[in-house]
């Protein structure tokens, strides 16, 4: 896998390196691309656990589903005990999805208004928008849970948005969580509390599950330094 850098907060996080979305918000830029194996991948997590006490992994980035190993380091990671998540944008997640046996998959859905996508990523969402219908179909019957994911940018991704992509993905009730933009590469300033508050409350009137980045605590996290010499 082509791994970024690792991260300790709550849990602890493997950012792999490449992403097929340009995104204008996106805070991520990877500090380096190192090709590590998933065996040396598996033990430095097992080290990062017996470290700093955390049994839960996201696998983020950048695109995780872009690593064609993804599938086997899953199943070693949950072989060795571990809580696994994965992050994704969901453009190729249906090419992998029975191979996967996270305990997690959330998937980042930018806009539900395909002109409002490009505008962000550079890409259509057509294939996400399938896939999550997909996974919807099937949502009772996959061996993980599902949670769709939308940040809030005011001007861009509004109210409006937001509750549309409520309305379908109440067609299998899907969780739904709305996180404030954070303004880093994109010159747009958070959405207020009130604001996440009232989208939520928006969202709440078609969903069964909805949260928000107000219901978190938050928790800084560290980035963790790994030498290649060293693997």
């Amino acid at each position: 896998m082509i791994i970024s850098h690792f991260s300790v907060s709550d849990k602890i996080t493997i950012l792999v390196a490449r992403c097929n979305f340009k995104c204008k918000y996106c805070f991520f830029k990877p500090f380096r691309e190192i090709d590590i194996d998933v065996e040396k991948l598996i033990k430095i997590t097992k080290k990062l656990r017996k470290q700093f006490k955390l049994n839960k992994i996201m696998i983020a980035g950048g695109e995780p589903t872009l690593e064609k190993d993804l599938p086997e380091f899953v199943k070693l990671l949950k072989e060795n005990n571990f809580y696994v998540i994965i992050s994704t944008n969901g453009y190729y997640l249906c090419e992998m999805l029975h191979k996967l046996e996270a305990d997690e998959i959330h998937i980042d859905l930018k806009a539900l208004d395909n002109k409002i996508h490009k505008k962000l990523t550079g890409s259509s969402n057509k294939k996400i928008l399938k896939c999550i219908e997909y996974i919807g179909l099937r949502k009772n019957r996959l061996p993980f849970r599902v949670e769709v994911c939308t940040v809030y940018i005011p001007g861009i991704v509004e109210i409006n948005e937001i509750r549309n992509i409520a309305k379908f993905l109440s067609k299998w009730d899907l969780h739904y969580r709305i996180t404030g933009h954070v303004p880093v590469t994109l010159n747009v300033r958070r959405p207020t509390r009130d604001e996440l508050l009232f989208a939520k409350k928006e969202a709440c009137k078609y969903l069964s599950n909805v949260t928000s980045s107000l219901d978190f605590k938050r928790h800084k996290p560290s980035q963790i330094k790994i030498n290649p010499e060293e693997l």
